[in-house]
């Protein structure tokens, strides 16, 4: 099994927890298919754990980074094993879906690109907008990395309609560049922000008339 490599995860981060202002936008990449075949059994069985244990569509996303640890140390498969040599999911696949996520965040009157891990130290990310963000893309990589390819797409992008993000067919590069340059008129597929200018302050994402970021 392979992750469509077209499906990138875009996550808007609010001001405060009635909406407001975006102040940041998390784009998550697919990990790679030597990832995937490393670790597609935790990948499956946590996808699995989210519905047969009754967190389903709703409750899935908001979890599945908890449930992904939980299976993985319930297995031993956490933490690297020095007697074999093999690499633990936190550091083999945690850490590999943490790299490819990028922030655009809006400060001090202008965008900037950064890794997640930077944001998060730069208190642009609170460390309970990283566990929201860090739950969702691990849903995201399980439902990838189980769900056929028919299904795929349809699951990805019913469940980022309930967090209120977004499935890009555009890299991070070209995500960024297109939302900075497109405007709401002209959106006809993706929900890219409004174009920001260095002396504006960012646009408001709205999603069925209201803002929406992913639930807690």
């Amino acid at each position: 099994m392979r992750i469509d490599k077209k499906l990138h995860l875009v996550v808007p981060i609010y001001q405060d927890e009635e909406g407001g202002d975006i102040v940041a936008h998390v784009h998550s990449s697919p990990i790679s298919e030597a990832i995937i075949d490393r670790y597609f059994m935790v990948l499956g069985q946590t996808y699995s754990a989210i519905f047969s244990q009754g967190l389903g569509l709703a409750g899935g996303p908001p979890h599945a980074m908890r449930v992904l640890k939980a299976i993985a140390t319930e297995r031993g498969k956490w933490h690297d094993d020095p007697k074999t040599g093999e690499i633990g999911v936190e550091h083999g696949l945690v850490d590999e879906m943490r790299r490819l996520t990028m922030v655009d965040a809006f400060k001090d009157g202008k965008w900037h690109d950064m890794p997640l891990e930077v944001a998060v130290a730069q208190g642009i990310l609170s460390a309970e907008d990283r566990t929201e963000v860090e739950n969702a893309i691990a849903f995201f990589t399980a439902a990838s990395a189980t769900l056929g390819r028919a299904q795929r797409a349809g699951m990805l992008r019913a469940a980022a309609e309930l967090w209120g993000a977004e499935i890009s067919s555009l890299s991070f590069t070209e995500w960024r560049s297109s939302s900075r340059t497109s405007t709401q008129a002209g959106n006809t597929g993706e929900k890219p922000p409004a174009p920001a200018k260095d002396d504006k302050p960012p646009a408001n994402a709205v999603v069925a008339g209201k803002p929406r970021s992913v639930p807690v």
